[in-house]
């Protein structure tokens, strides 16, 4: 029961998000790359950024989990699938982290 309201949650807190990163999106689209560059070091541009991919993939990851439980029977191997992909999502979510820095 907690992780489907955790799941939920997640849904929900990602709307203003999504919003927020669309508008960020296509605000960016008509700039020149340099500009774009220096949009994306900002510390606004780096916040809409990983809040938004800390937000898809946190709500991927328990997604993929429910998937997971429903889809494999042996709970060795379940335990095992589900740990792969929460190492996998969040190395996914750091090196975003370090690229986005890196700008």
């Amino acid at each position: 029961m907690e992780h489907w309201k955790l799941q939920r949650i997640s849904a929900i807190l990602m709307i203003p998000v999504v919003i927020l990163s669309l508008i960020y999106i296509v605000n960016i689209t008509s700039i020149p790359h340099e500009q774009l560059v220096d949009d994306l070091g900002s510390i606004s541009g780096f916040l809409i950024s990983v809040a938004f991919i800390g937000f898809i993939l946190f709500h991927s990851s328990m997604g993929l989990e429910v998937i997971i439980e429903d889809y494999i029977h042996s709970q060795v191997i379940q335990n095992n699938v589900i740990s792969v992909s929460k190492l996998l999502h969040i190395i996914s979510f750091f090196l975003t982290v370090l690229i986005l820095a890196s700008v």
